[in-house]
């Protein structure tokens, strides 16, 4: 039986405890606040790794390809680049810098190519 604290009439000085629910409330509600941050941090870091994948590429993979009947590997000659690489064996729809990209890629490329390179040509 509950009693409330206006109903005790106290005789003698003494001490009313109060029931501990209200502090087993308060760490309920603490707990839970804990739980649901946490629950935001996963959620919001499963986001962020969806959305790098998807502005990241997906795999890494080459996607760009040559168009076909274009040869595997071309010998370059002077004056050429991959910029014109790029735009005469790109297929149509194709940006020329994700080939350019990809000729890197592929051909291990860190500077400016030089004439009498033989290029492999993604496919």
């Amino acid at each position: 039986m509950a009693v409330r604290q206006d109903e005790l009439q106290v005789q003698t000085p003494g001490r009313v405890l109060r029931f501990p629910a209200e502090r087993a409330a308060a760490r309920l509600r603490r707990q839970r606040l804990i739980e649901g941050r946490r629950r935001l941090a996963i959620l919001v870091a499963a986001l962020a790794v969806v959305v790098g994948v998807i502005l990241g590429g997906g795999s890494g993979g080459t996607a760009v390809a040559s168009k076909p009947g274009a040869p595997r590997a071309v010998v370059l000659r002077p004056g050429d680049t991959l910029w014109s690489i790029a735009t005469e064996f790109a297929p149509d729809g194709v940006d020329p810098r994700s080939y350019v990209h990809a000729l890197e890629q592929l051909n291990g490329l860190e500077g400016a190519p030089r004439a009498g390179m033989q290029l492999t040509l993604p496919r």
